[in-house]
């Protein structure tokens, strides 16, 4: 059988968390319409997929905790104790891991999906968000207040190596091209010009800097590695850049708010989530302009992407 083809012919849906009411909304990307809605723990802020256990991971702020939903039931089945305020979260590309960024501490909490057990690794000041390398051998952390991209071998579990950020600061999302050659850092800033960091990962150094909206924060590649998708949360609106060249090809308004982007498998969509206004707009990448927008939630923060159990 073609997995890739099984694996479009399940429906797909988006998971998008709800921060101001502890919730997350499930979004079926058919008709682009909520299925359901999932209660978890207090101030949900990031969300990631294992494939390997077909569960959904989610940071709650609050309660300094991630809650794990079993994507059969839409039910939370455990609540794992991590740092200190975690908000970015990120599966391992095996699905075997998954690591949590604790912005109010210093460290980043690796949880094993199948003995559900916990490990810390200090990284520096107020992580934020977390990102791997395609074949999953290191994992690039955005330590905010160091103004610093930790890198992490994921065998090893340790540190090996700092990037600073230059003509940026306070980094924030990341997300690493397909070939593993770029990772794109959003510079959260103190105002305009607002910038995107673009660090060449054989060297582990700055070669580019994009001028974006104001106040990036959530970034996401394309499955075909040609275009790059920038939320600016002041501006209300997405930087679209071609990932060949870092030129910008376009500039859409979307809701207010918007803070993180998640694209589907199949690159014909981008999920972008908008704090101030609880609502998801949809993005035709094709076109490059907004083709619906969804009522979520309250504060509606992060989102990802992830086929159901059960053939579509």
């Amino acid at each position: 059988m073609n997995r890739k083809k099984h694996f479009y012919n399940k429906k797909l849906f988006a998971y998008a968390t709800n921060f101001g009411d502890c919730t997350i909304s499930m979004i079926d990307t058919k008709n682009d319409k909520v299925t359901d809605t999932i209660p978890v723990g207090d101030q949900p802020d990031g969300i990631t997929i294992s494939p390997l256990v077909k569960q959904a991971y989610v940071s709650n702020t609050n309660n300094n905790s991630v809650s794990v939903i079993d994507l059969s039931s839409h039910k939370v089945v455990n609540e794992i104790p991590v740092g200190e305020g975690p908000v970015g979260i990120a599966a391992t590309p095996n699905g075997r891991k998954v690591y949590v960024a604790n912005f109010g501490g210093t460290t980043v909490s690796i949880i094993d999906v199948c003995k559900q057990t916990v490990k810390h690794i200090e990284v520096g000041d107020n992580p934020f968000d977390v990102a791997f390398s395609p074949d999953g051998r290191m994992a690039y952390v955005a330590v905010t207040i160091s103004n610093v991209i930790a890198v992490i071998d994921t065998k090893k579990e340790r540190v090996i190596d700092r990037i600073p950020i230059t003509n940026g600061e306070f980094p924030r999302d990341l997300a690493v091209t397909p070939n593993g050659k770029k990772l794109y850092v959003a510079n959260r800033g103190r105002g305009e010009p607002s910038t995107v960091s673009v660090i060449d990962l054989e060297e582990n150094v700055v070669t580019n800097t994009i001028n974006v909206g104001i106040r990036p924060n959530g970034v996401a590649v394309t499955t075909d590695g040609k275009k790059v998708y920038i939320t600016n949360i002041s501006s209300d609106n997405v930087t679209v850049v071609d990932a060949c060249d870092d030129s910008i090809i376009a500039t859409i308004n979307v809701g207010d708010g918007p803070t993180d982007v998640c694209i589907t498998p199949d690159g014909k969509k981008a999920y972008v989530t908008n704090f101030n206004a609880g609502t998801v707009s949809v993005i035709c990448i094709r076109t490059n302009r907004v083709m619906t927008t969804i009522p979520t939630g309250k504060q509606t923060s992060d989102c990802a992407i992830s086929p159901s159990c059960f053939p579509f």
